[in-house]
């Protein structure tokens, strides 16, 4: 009797046993692991099997968390993973554990070199500078700290901007940054000292107030005009006709803010008025009230009739009355 009643039991055990294992599951954890991905999953760091595809499907794609930053490592252990997986609504008894006690997590990184940063800045710079007839050299202010990216160099794209487009001398700020997939990895401003030799006009001795340029007080020579306030002339000719604004030392470089060109008529000069009508043309003195160039328009007095006129600069001493 007791020997039938075993025979029965280990019938009914062999019986049922094929389903008991047929929801098993197995999580082999590996040691360690590199990820490109920011989130890791249990399929990520371990080797799930079982006869049940869908709960090993659910089991894979089970969230650990975020993976470690750049040149960084995370380590994980079998009771993080217990805990994720009641947290899914996995029965954890119907779970068997084999491989490592834990994975040390890790991502793909790139380590970009501040002398890299720095040299693809300065690449950007000398093409924005420009480099006609003048001397410029560049000098990097300081060596950026190197950066390290959580992605392969062939994935990393790399961006510069120029803060101030309309400086091309003295400090300059560039800012590099990478990123990819839109994702932004680091901003990194890049200083440059940029300093300008050209050959510029100059006052040959001092010169006053209102005084006529000409070739006997000017010359050209190279200078370094990285801190000139203004616009240079690089040609004597190019200041013909103007006067300086206020008096000039001696060995001044001559710019838009020291010399202008003097009005083609003055205020209280003597003109000839010219007014034509259809069929008639008059010719008479008139004083101007403004001073202007040639083209513009002037208030300008009758003397004769002493009615005020506008009228139309022609020359250094013509008017063309307007109304």
């Amino acid at each position: 009797m007791i020997i039938r009643m075993a025979l029965f039991s280990l019938l009914i055990m062999f019986t049922f046993l094929p389903n008991v294992i047929a929801g098993k599951i197995e999580i082999s954890l590996r040691d360690k692991v590199i990820l490109e991905d920011d989130e890791i999953t249990i399929k990520d760091i371990s080797t799930v099997t079982g006869d049940d595809a869908d709960l090993v499907n659910k089991i894979k794609g089970i969230a650990i968390g975020n993976a470690p930053g750049a040149n960084s490592e995370r380590r994980i252990n079998l009771s993080f993973i217990r805990m994720r997986l009641v947290s899914a609504n996995v029965d954890v008894s119907d779970v068997t554990f084999t491989g490592a006690e834990s994975s040390l997590v890790s991502v793909e990184s790139t380590k970009i070199k501040g002398l890299e940063i720095a040299q693809r800045a300065k690449e950007y710079l000398l093409d924005f500078l420009p480099m006609d007839e003048r001397e410029t050299t560049v000098e990097l202010g300081r060596v950026p700290a190197d950066q390290w990216v959580p992605k392969r160099r062939d994935k990393i794209d790399f961006y510069i901007t120029l803060i101030d487009t309309s400086k091309d001398r003295g400090k300059i700020e560039l800012v590099v940054s990478a990123s990819s997939d839109d994702k932004r990895f680091f901003k990194v401003p890049v200083y440059f000292n940029v300093r300008v030799f050209e050959y510029v006009v100059i006052a040959k001795r001092k010169m006053g107030r209102k005084q006529q340029l000409t070739r006997e007080n000017l010359f050209i020579a190279r200078r370094d005009t990285t801190r000139m306030h203004g616009m240079a002339f690089s040609s004597i000719d190019d200041l013909k006709g103007m006067t300086t604004i206020a008096s000039v030392q001696a060995n001044t470089i001559l710019t838009d803010y020291i010399v202008e060109t003097p009005p083609t008529i003055t205020q209280g000069s003597i003109v000839k008025l010219i007014i034509k009508r259809s069929g008639f043309k008059i010719v008479t003195k008139g004083l101007t009230q403004q001073a202007g160039y040639k083209g513009e328009v002037i208030k300008v007095k009758n003397i004769n009739s002493k009615k005020m006129l506008y009228g139309k600069i022609i020359n250094s001493d013509s008017v063309h009355v307007v109304y």
